[in-house]
């Protein structure tokens, strides 16, 4: 979420919407990560990544919770106990994109203080080049936490989504989507 100036009579900044409103499900998708460039990080820093299934291994996870606890609390109750699962995750993980948005913001900065540092003929810059390699491995390390943190949110809205529907849980078939979606590309893209 870096500032943005927009060109015209006066300087538009962009306000972080995750910073202005109230962490929800919506609000999650619009600033989490993008799963192809936390992994591209991740390889790019040599950090371990993710799990893939994250996402589908805490909707199980949280399914098989509510089967446990929640559903043979009284009806009134459920709806509290419900809501009480998924807030604290979605919360975490708005707060991680907050903190992941701004280490990525702190190192961009160093990166441009090393590279005026050595554009103007700096002679110190080895204090400024590990300043700005330890913020970027920083801001990869909470990217890929971010990211982390979204996809367990992800699987806890579905299964709480599910519950309060009063639907019966199935798992996710992640490998049913994929293979959906290599048959579509096939058709669409005609290989």
């Amino acid at each position: 979420m870096a500032i943005t100036f927009m060109p015209g009579p006066s300087v538009v900044l962009r306000f972080p919407i995750e910073l202005r409103s109230e962490p929800s499900m919506e609000l999650i998708r619009e600033i989490e990560p993008d799963a192809r460039e936390v992994l591209l990080v991740a390889e790019c820093f040599g950090l371990e990544a993710p799990m893939v299934d994250l996402c589908d291994r805490v909707d199980a996870e949280t399914a098989r919770f509510i089967a446990e606890q929640v559903l043979p609390l009284p009806r009134e109750e459920r709806r509290g106990a419900l809501g009480a699962l998924l807030h604290p995750v979605v919360v975490a993980a708005v707060e991680a994109c907050v903190r992941a948005d701004g280490m990525s913001r702190r190192s961009a900065a160093a990166v441009g203080d090393l590279l005026r540092a050595e554009a103007s003929g700096g002679y110190w810059t080895a204090g400024l080049k590990e300043r700005s390699d330890a913020r970027m491995m920083d801001a990869a390390a909470l990217l890929i936490a971010a990211h982390c943190r979204c996809q367990e949110a992800h699987g806890v809205s579905r299964a709480v989504g599910m519950a309060r529907r009063g639907e019966a849980w199935e798992p996710h078939r992640a490998s049913e989507a994929s293979a959906w979606l290599s048959r579509a590309g096939r058709v669409v893209g005609g290989s």
